[in-house]
């Protein structure tokens, strides 16, 4: 037990004296209209060369989302959010949404933008449940 216990702390120290920073993948973008009004021209751009997602229009509660193949998260790039309100006035957020300690780099990402009712938008990610033994267990 004391070896098992000197190796993990062995591998603990290693980790955060060389950096550790876990690679991180993501296989869907959803934005959120929680504005109350419809809104128009919702774009999204992760990174200069990830995955982008345009809807025409959304209209109120509603969801602009995209699936796709599991894509490397470019997490010091970060991303851009841009639609019409419904006013039609243009917004624009530009953020780089910090991952989680609590999220697993092996499971994909599901980049999560909700737009609120003063313009605000709340940035966010989830990872899809796990199976183990048979239980299904959230992962945040």
């Amino acid at each position: 037990m004391k070896a098992i216990l000197l190796l993990l702390s062995c591998l603990l120290i290693t980790a955060c004296a060389t950096g550790y920073n876990p690679r991180f993948y993501y296989t869907n973008i959803e934005v959120a209209n929680l504005s109350g009004a419809k809104i128009r021209n919702v774009e999204v751009q992760i990174g200069e060369a990830g995955r982008n997602l345009r809807c025409d229009s959304v209209a109120k509660n509603a969801l602009c989302q995209e699936r796709f193949g599991k894509r490397p998260y470019p997490q010091q790039e970060g991303l851009r959010l841009s639609w019409q309100d419904g006013a039609g006035n243009s917004q624009s957020q530009q953020m780089i949404p910090s991952i989680p300690a609590t999220m697993t780099p092996g499971l994909a990402l599901r980049v999560m933008l909700d737009i609120g009712e003063d313009g605000s938008v709340k940035a966010y990610f989830r990872q899809e449940n796990i199976s183990i033994g048979g239980l299904m267990m959230p992962v945040y």
